[in-house]
């Protein structure tokens, strides 16, 4: 018979620890203490643990490849994202395969997921239309146990998630623009915010803003935009909407939900000859390179993207070990950087 070695999942099921920690103290990592990685490496040696081979795989028939799907893999936010994803999949022995949908259907997504499945995954990461999947789907392919929603559509209550605070950004970066001396705020917005949770959030951080402020929230602020495939697209979208509502809307603070957004508004709002932000002051989402680029460099709100994408490895880990576990919704923290398109105290 062969030999079965010992694996993680045995090493932190013997010392009662996560499997987080068992990969922490064996990688050196400064916030496992002395004490608790003196007792994994006396553990590891007793149970003959072998690091990076095929048995320290969490799950016995896995293959050390986890999976990132994606609707959207050129967006530029990725770029730190999927970096953060590849050291923790390093740090914790394992290798990250990167999938990118054609639509973000659930045919699509699906055939994604077979695809995978087939090169025997130990576990999914995704970033795509969840709720495309129906019930039969999720007791097939088992995804609850196996899957960490990274901020996008998602059924919140039967998955792991792990996203940006969007509520406080939506809010800060509505405070930042009342702050700034605008009394009619509007918000660009995509037409899918109702269904995107992480879209949604934003919008009550937006609501909850002004309300704080006493100032009343008016639907014909509320720019609401067309579902777009592409960064060019969506920025082209924004431009043609804010040139439509600058005929007939009057506002003097806008909050975009991304860069891209707040980047066609902005070329839209100089062209009809308003100045920003003395007439008109931005906010975008997402604090893309380019926005620090453009004219006027863009106020955004920003968040650690890199940790964002190694805290959904950690977590996928962690469901992977304790599939029993209650689902979870992890938060990164989010600020806003204050630039060009939104300086207050001018007004």
């Amino acid at each position: 018979m062969k030999k079965r070695y010992a694996t993680l999942k045995d090493i932190a099921k013997a010392l009662g620890v996560s499997v987080t920690t068992v990969h922490k103290a064996l990688n050196g990592h400064p916030d496992v203490s002395k004490e608790t990685r003196k007792r994994v490496l006396e553990v590891t040696e007793k149970l003959g643990y072998i690091k990076n081979e095929t048995a320290s795989n969490l799950r016995t028939s896995g293959s050390n490849t986890i999976a990132f799907i994606s609707s959207n893999i050129s967006n530029p936010f990725y770029e730190q994202v999927i970096k953060g994803m590849n050291q923790a999949a390093e740090d914790f022995g394992y290798m990250l395969l990167i999938t990118n949908l054609i639509n973000d259907s659930r045919d699509d997504l699906v055939r994604s997921i077979e695809i995978l499945m087939k090169k025997r995954i130990d576990g999914l990461i995704i970033a795509a239309n969840m709720l495309a999947l129906n019930h039969q789907d999720l007791r097939k392919y088992k995804i609850r146990e196996f899957c960490v929603a990274f901020g996008t559509v998602f059924p919140p209550e039967e998955f792991d998630v792990v996203s940006p605070n969007n509520f406080k950004g939506g809010y800060i970066a509505t405070k930042h623009l009342i702050e700034s001396g605008c009394k009619k705020i509007a918000m660009l917005h995509s037409s899918n915010f109702e269904i995107e949770k992480n879209l949604n959030e934003r919008f009550k951080g937006y609501l909850r803003a002004l309300q704080d402020h006493n100032i009343e929230f008016s639907q014909e602020l509320l720019f609401i935009q067309k579902q777009f495939m592409s960064k060019s697209y969506g920025t082209q979208s924004a431009y043609e909407i804010l040139k439509e509502k600058l005929k007939t809307t009057q506002f003097d603070g806008l909050f975009c939900y991304n860069d891209e957004t707040a980047y066609g508004a902005i070329e839209a709002i100089k062209e009809s000859g308003l100045r920003i932000p003395e007439d008109i002051a931005v906010v975008g989402y997402d604090n893309l390179e380019f926005s620090r680029m453009i004219s006027p460099q863009l106020t955004s709100i920003t968040f650690d993207k890199y940790k964002l994408g190694y805290k959904a490895v950690e977590m996928l880990l962690e469901r992977i070990n304790h599939p029993e576990l209650n689902p979870r919704i992890e938060l990164i923290d989010v600020k806003i950087v204050v630039r060009e398109s939104s300086k207050g105290g001018i007004r």
